[in-house]
């Protein structure tokens, strides 16, 4: 079960490295290794990065004498040349050292011929929930594959389809874990296997927070847990709105999910985020404040880690449609007191502001939750 992976802080190196600046003649230039990311199967090879100094203007010159290194030599390896072989899953750090000490980087993500991913290793459901597992199944030479599923070890908490078109489809009956689902892949040649967590809970009443679980897919990579809860507030104009908090806060260390409906929401329903520009993300004046006074459904995954660089990735659709994604809330639930208890998920395109326009900035985020409903005013006015 993967909790945490790191090649986030790998890219985020690589780019705090091409931010270098030289300043030998000709006026100040940058060390540059392209491209920043790119992806090799175990057994195959890669050709060396180019690396060059660039000047204001965007022109290239001999970047002269430099030495390749890569880390882990686990996943990959180079030789001097800059060669990249694939050895292990994984990510590596490819770096170009000049006898000066000025570096530049780059980020290699190795695969094996066949690769299964869970898209969500834990997920967190109510009583009477059913998810059909998220993975990715890629492989270097296209076969037909077989899916399954191990049985349920513990049926009375959980069970799940384990072959045939709804395998994976997993349905909470009764609160208990975390438990294990394992899941298989084969091609006839190659078998993988991946394991994940199910957590089945409830909430008696809205005076504790929830649980939630997401990962990033992207040049920013997380697979986190926290707790969790959603609110009704009160907007300008006397009517509610709908938000939905998911935060981890580890050794000073922030990741947090913030999804924000212009309306309440009153019964389970599927209920679409829209884009949002930085530009209005960072308005926090009167009736442009998208956090108070929101005029389209929108999120944000952002990550503050110690010593990095922070990252803020706003809801962001494709060219041709402006919807990034959706929050899907399976279960609405009264409990005495007032409030409710809600579990739901989420999945959404979302663009860093560090990458805003790059390719390289988009992320994919997802997740699940099981969290109290409360009435709060969070905006004063």
């Amino acid at each position: 079960m993967k909790r945490y992976l790191f090649a986030w802080s790998l890219a985020a190196a690589a780019a705090a490295f091409a931010c270098v600046g030289l300043s030998d003649s000709g006026g100040q230039r940058l060390f540059v290794v392209a491209p920043v990311l790119d992806s090799v199967f175990v057994g195959d090879t890669l050709p060396p990065r180019a690396v060059f100094l660039e000047d204001g203007a965007g022109n290239h010159f001999d970047p002269g004498p430099f030495q390749w290194s890569i880390n882990p030599t686990s996943v990959a390896t180079i030789d001097a040349s800059g060669k990249i072989a694939g050895k292990g899953k994984g990510a590596a750090l490819v770096v170009a050292t000049r006898p000066d000490s000025i570096a530049s980087g780059g980020v290699v993500i190795v695969s094996r011929q066949l690769e299964m991913t869970l898209l969500l290793d834990t997920l967190f459901l109510m009583p009477g929930d059913t998810i059909t597992v998220p993975l990715a199944i890629v492989q270097k030479t296209p076969a037909a594959t077989t899916l399954r599923f191990d049985s349920s070890g513990t049926p009375s908490v959980y069970t799940i389809d384990t072959t045939g078109p709804t395998a994976g489809l997993l349905t909470a009956h009764a609160t208990g874990g975390p438990l294990r689902y394992v899941a298989r892949l084969t091609n006839g040649t190659d078998s993988i296997a991946d394991t994940g967590a199910v957590v089945v809970m409830s909430l008696t009443d809205t005076s504790a927070d929830g649980k939630f679980y997401m990962t990033a897919f992207g040049t920013g990579i997380r697979h986190q847990s926290g707790g969790a809860f959603a609110e009704h507030y009160p907007k300008p104009n006397g009517k509610l709105a709908f938000r939905l908090v998911d935060s981890l806060t580890r050794n000073a260390a922030k990741d947090s999910v913030l999804i924000t409906l212009r309306d309440s929401i009153l019964a389970p329903g599927t209920f679409e985020i829209d884009s949002i520009s930085p530009v209005e993300a960072t308005t926090f004046i009167g009736p442009l404040d998208p956090y108070c006074s929101p005029k389209r459904p929108w999120a944000v995954w952002s990550s503050r880690p110690i010593g990095n660089r922070p990252i803020f990735a706003y809801s962001h659709g494709t060219p041709t449609d402006s919807v990034a994604g959706q929050l899907i809330i399976t279960q609405y639930v009264t409990p005495l007191g007032g409030g409710a208890i809600i579990s739901g998920r989420y999945l959404f395109r979302a663009w860093r502001l560090d990458l805003y326009g790059d390719p390289l900035g988009a992320e994919t985020i997802r997740g699940t939750f099981v969290v109290p409903l409360r009435l709060r005013d969070t905006c004063t006015f």
